[in-house]
């Protein structure tokens, strides 16, 4: 069985920056950004327009991350 260890103050910090950096991004991605894109960037466009730009922007981005994740973890190790 595996010895406990007493975590360290910078590894408690560690843990609650990546909670915290988590739940932000949470809520920035699923719950501001839809409704400030709706109202603010997409004035004057129909619902149903802005809705599909504001899901080809997401699917963009997710496909730009998904070719250059392999390329830019190998340039960083």
């Amino acid at each position: 069985m595996a010895q406990k260890t007493k975590m360290t103050r910078e590894e408690i910090s560690w843990i609650l920056y990546d909670v915290a950096n988590s739940a932000f991004v949470l809520v920035m991605i699923t719950a501001i950004m839809p409704i400030y894109f709706k109202d603010v960037a997409a004035q004057g466009i129909p619902n149903t327009v802005s809705t599909a730009n504001w899901g080809f922007a997401n699917s963009a981005a997710a496909l730009i991350v998904a070719l250059l994740a392999p390329i830019l973890g190998t340039l960083a190790d």
